[in-house]
């Protein structure tokens, strides 16, 4: 799959669920500011494993659409936004893009993620990490895996776009 072709899978589902992880070794605020730019116009929805609301806010997603579940401090009212939001997503045209997440902490996105994408027959799965791109057999008939850094991958297709 190229930039491109996840651009089309974006702009063309109404509603995006991204899944941040650990996983990521680029330019982390170029990589914040190439994804607020994928999700411009969108109804979207982001999990992130890392302390990180400040940077995505500062690259333009919108605070009440941010949930950062590990982080000292998050509100519990941010998370039931989540929630809230997820609930309106079975049998919606929903893609989940899942970025550098690995094994640390599986039962926040990477387990979720799969399993609203089972039961949402709908959804489109793009799994981007360099060393866990693997998709579960329940969901890889509509799902990407892409193995390489999301950070990498999205700043450097943005870039060929512009």
């Amino acid at each position: 799959m190229t930039y491109e072709e996840l651009r089309e899978e974006v702009q063309s589902a109404n509603l995006v669920l991204a899944g941040l992880g650990e996983g990521m070794t680029g330019d982390r605020s170029l990589f914040y500011e190439s994804l607020g730019k994928l999700l411009e116009k969108k109804d979207y929805f982001i999990v992130s494993l890392s302390e990180n609301r400040a940077e995505l806010e500062a690259a333009g997603l919108i605070p009440e659409q941010i949930t950062v579940p590990l982080a000292e401090g998050e509100a519990q009212k941010s998370w039931d936004r989540y929630l809230h939001w997820l609930s309106f997503t079975l049998n919606q045209k929903l893609c989940i893009l899942e970025l550098g997440v690995g094994f640390t902490h599986p039962e926040i996105i990477r387990f979720p993620f799969e399993k609203t994408c089972y039961f949402n027959q709908k959804s489109r799965y793009i799994r981007i990490h360099e060393k866990f791109p693997q998709l579960s057999a329940k969901i890889a008939q509509r799902g990407v895996s892409i193995q390489e850094d999301p950070a990498v991958f999205l700043t450097k297709g943005r870039e060929a776009t512009v």
